[in-house]
């Protein structure tokens, strides 16, 4: 019962917090899905719902990772995009659905000076660009497998199509802690979990 009343306060407390609008684009002029436009509106309840998850049932040890990789205030967006450019450490978290939580392995990711983002190694990649979007950056890219060419974001099909290669978009909020650390959340990932991060770190 008490964890059902935490639950139920932490849900409460989730929706006085402000959710993105239901635009089709950014406010740079980017067209983005209807699908990611509401995945982006859901992020906070995405996020709230894994987070129960992943602090029911994950081991301290991937809680104590989760934990370092929430903390700090973001830089506004202007100094963000400043010190974002250069190779990263990057791992990925995965939080709800099939399990309460997972901590990849360190691997390779590169931004560039104009924006684009990729993840270099292991066998689930993301290629795509950060834009602005009013006063925060929002990464919208194409999830993939090691060894295939993705499409770019804006040539996806409408829909993913399961009987062909798993390609994906993948829509996110961007947020660097300094010139050393940041973050990109996932909400709703459309494969195997509730909310995604990708960690930086170098």
């Amino acid at each position: 019962m008490r964890s059902m009343r935490r639950a139920d306060l932490f849900a409460a407390f989730l929706c006085l917090l402000p959710a993105a609008g239901l635009a089709q684009s950014l406010s740079d002029g980017t067209a983005i899905r209807a699908d990611d436009a509401r995945r982006l509106a859901e992020y906070h309840a995405a996020a709230g719902e894994a987070l129960l998850d992943a602090f029911s049932g994950g081991s301290q040890a991937d809680l104590a990772v989760l934990a370092d990789v929430l903390r700090g205030d973001p830089l506004p967006s202007d100094q963000a995009r400043a010190v974002m450019s250069g190779d990263w450490s990057c791992r990925t978290i995965k939080m709800g659905r099939l399990l309460p939580i997972t901590v990849y392995q360190p691997f390779r990711c590169r931004i560039g000076a104009d924006g684009s983002l990729e993840k270099l190694t292991g066998s689930q990649r993301t290629k795509g660009q950060v834009h602005r979007d009013g006063d925060r950056l929002v990464y919208l890219g194409t999830g993939f497998i090691a060894g295939d060419t993705p499409p770019a974001y804006a040539d996806l099909p409408p829909s993913p199509d399961a009987s062909g290669p798993q390609r994906v978009p993948e829509i996110g909020v961007v947020e660097m802690i300094d010139e050393n650390r940041g973050r990109v959340m996932f909400p709703d990932p459309y494969l195997e979990s509730r909310f995604n991060i990708l960690a930086l770190g170098r």
